[in-house]
């Protein structure tokens, strides 16, 4: 069952990274092509991709965050600083999830394809 009693391992999760490109870098690049890609290699040819971008929604421009390395994940976010806030905790959870569970693309826990 949903608790609201804060989960320690996401709070902490969500204060872990940082992504090395600079908010005005990101934000400059959205004004000018209308979105941010970059990509990251955190291990030996495993690279995170990261793209954030502009989208309508609820009759307002919101951002629209993707965080993609096998896992993949997205979410729309009223601000730039909030869209950068979920980048970061997604590339953590990604890092994390490959240490504990692996790769979605692996035949199971136990056998690596």
């Amino acid at each position: 069952m949903f608790s609201k009693k804060e989960d320690k391992y996401l709070a902490e999760l969500s204060k872990s990274g940082y992504l090395e490109t600079p908010r005005e870098e990101i934000q400059t690049s959205i004004e000018k092509k209308g979105y941010w890609q970059e990509y990251e290699e955190w291990r030996i040819s495993t690279i995170t991709e990261f793209k954030i971008e502009k989208e309508p929604f609820k009759d307002e421009m919101w951002f629209r965050v993707f965080v993609k390395c096998d896992y993949e994940f997205g979410c729309v976010c009223p601000t730039l600083d909030r869209a950068i806030e979920m980048a970061v905790m997604y590339q953590q959870l990604i890092m994390r999830l490959f240490v504990q569970v692996g790769w979605p693309s692996w035949a199971s826990k136990e056998h690596v394809s």
